[in-house]
């Protein structure tokens, strides 16, 4: 009798468990505490200028192109991966800079995401030059989410920030992540 009533509690709480935990594991894969919903760290980007970027701050426009793969999604929308495409301006020099721009991320489920991003150019030690744009998604997948994209932006021109043309093109790595 003892057994068969831990086993009539057992399953009453498997039932219970099942009832009280699946509408939210079915509205979305829970995240885990301190990580990103989807981390895509391994990826790369050129970005081109107008006006080139010289020593001295002045508003430039640009444009930018990549890829990033490996992505962990815990969302469970399948992402894998995205390319991505972005437009901005602002004053920036190869030193320091502020700019504004609007990426669009197509990722590898079929759907596209449109972020509205600032950000700021730093220069970190042995002069590599580090982009970071966070940004808020205005449209498609993942709506109201927010995207941090790491960019480094590595030179082979490495005297070009001093010629009157300045930096016209950079590219390097670049990592993603989204939060809600």
């Amino acid at each position: 009798m003892l057994r068969r009533t831990r086993r009539v509690i057992f399953g009453l709480g498997l039932v219970l468990g099942t009832v009280l935990v699946a509408p939210s594991a079915q509205a979305r894969t829970a995240s885990v505490a301190g990580l990103a919903d989807i981390s895509c760290l391994v990826g790369s980007q050129t970005g081109h200028f107008q006006p080139g970027l010289t020593y001295t701050p002045r508003p430039t426009s640009f444009t930018g192109q990549g890829n990033v793969s490996g992505c962990v999604d815990l969302t469970g929308h399948g992402i894998t991966g995205a390319a991505f495409t972005t437009n901005g301006s602002g004053t920036a020099s190869c030193l320091t800079g502020t700019v504004s721009s609007l990426t669009t991320y197509y990722w590898s489920n079929g759907r596209s995401s449109t972020v509205k991003n600032t950000g700021a150019i730093e220069v970190k030690p042995d002069g590599i030059t580090v982009l970071v744009l966070t940004g808020t998604v205005e449209a498609g997948q993942f709506t109201g989410s927010t995207v941090v994209q790491t960019k480094t932006l590595l030179s082979t021109d490495l005297t070009a920030c001093l010629t009157p043309q300045g930096l016209t093109s950079a590219g390097g790595p670049v990592t993603v992540t989204l939060t809600p």
